[in-house]
């Protein structure tokens, strides 16, 4: 016979009662324990999901600064000696916005081979 457990009215384990008598049996117990595992299972993968979809958007917009910096010194806009004084700093840009990039496409690579 499963063993019961019997708890006070208006228990925290009440709501593990399935059947309402008042008595937690342990298949009970271990069916509250499996929907427990699947909602911090679904928890996990929620949150995980947002983290993906941070990391997707800051990809995107280093990539749109890239282009867009590249439109603005372009045109006529910046003078020439403007141009020459932010010469060595678009440099760091461009590695530093190319690295965010180059990194969230190499581990998306390398997580759907996982």
């Amino acid at each position: 016979m499963a063993q019961q457990k019997k708890f006070q009215k208006d228990s925290n384990f009440e709501q593990f009662d399935a059947d309402g008598d008042g008595i937690i049996t342990d298949s009970e117990m271990a069916h509250a324990e499996k929907i427990q595992e699947l909602e911090l299972e679904e928890l996990s993968a929620n949150s995980e999901a947002r983290k993906q979809s941070a990391q997707r958007r800051m990809a995107a917009v280093s990539l749109f600064a890239m282009i867009a910096f590249t439109i603005v010194i372009c045109t006529p806009i910046i003078p020439e000696t403007r141009l020459k004084l932010i010469g060595d700093i678009s440099g760091l840009f461009y590695i530093g916005m190319a690295g965010v990039v180059g990194a969230y496409m190499g581990m998306s690579a390398w997580m759907s081979k996982k």
